[in-house]
């Protein structure tokens, strides 16, 4: 009992002389104090703090002061308080909301590994309500299988997610860039002199996918606002340029 009571904002001690009045009834304090083993200064200490919380009354009989408990005054409190708690909560709830700064998002980072798991993390652009962006690896997107990588765009024609790919000119891609109206997708192709791209990057809704075949298979899927916002706009100026 208390322990609860402690739970319930009492001190250890408040709790004991507390108690103690309880099973002994209306009392003076010198005796609480020697059911307690607490000195009489200190319980009458403890009693002041309870009567001035409302847990506790007391009465005068000559020159004797005598204390005593109506769990009635418990009960009112306790009910008073979880009432004043929850308007509290209610009323701080939106407030804290307001107070958040809404250019900043924690974010969500998911880890993949091995074919199957690349394969896993690349068919979240299925379930994509907005384009996909896409720095495409092509030659390396090929070794998570011709049959996954069929079906994967045989579906996301069917969801009518559309995709827009860079990617570097070669044969391969040239090949792919004739089939981007019956594939959903449009490609821009730049010089191998520029570089090359040995990951593919995809930027979807919130959503970044790192995806790396070249040598290790992993995937990185990173779920922030900001991030996504930052590529998405790389994405574009290098779009342009390479239009």
């Amino acid at each position: 009992m208390r322990d609860k009571l402690q739970k319930l904002g009492f001190t250890e001690k408040e709790a004991a002389v507390y108690l103690a009045l309880l099973e002994f009834g209306t009392q003076p304090a010198s005796v609480i104090a020697r059911k307690t083993g607490l000195q009489r200064p200190t319980v009458l200490f403890l009693f002041d703090a309870l009567l001035k919380k409302g847990y506790i009354r007391k009465s005068q009989r000559g020159r004797v002061q005598y204390f005593f408990v109506d769990l009635k005054d418990f009960e009112e409190i306790k009910a008073r308080q979880l009432a004043e708690d929850r308007k509290t909560f209610a009323e701080t709830i939106p407030l804290l909301a307001e107070f958040k700064n809404p250019f900043t998002s924690q974010p969500k980072v998911t880890f993949f590994e091995g074919i199957d798991g690349c394969r896993k993390a690349y068919s979240t652009i299925l379930e994509s309500k907005s384009e996909v962006l896409e720095f495409a690896a092509h030659n390396d997107l090929t070794k998570m299988g011709e049959d996954f990588m069929a079906n994967f765009v045989k579906e996301r024609v069917r969801r009518k997610v559309f995709m827009k790919a860079i990617c570097h000119e070669s044969k391969t891609h040239k090949d792919f860039k004739k089939l981007d109206k019956k594939q959903a997708r449009k490609l821009h192709l730049f010089s191998p002199d520029l570089g090359g791209l040995y990951s593919s990057i995809d930027i979807f809704e919130d959503k970044i996918l790192l995806l790396n075949l070249y040598q290790d298979a992993f995937a990185i899927l990173i779920q922030n606002k900001e991030v996504a916002e930052t590529l998405k706009t790389i994405h574009g100026m290098v779009w342009d340029f390479t239009n």
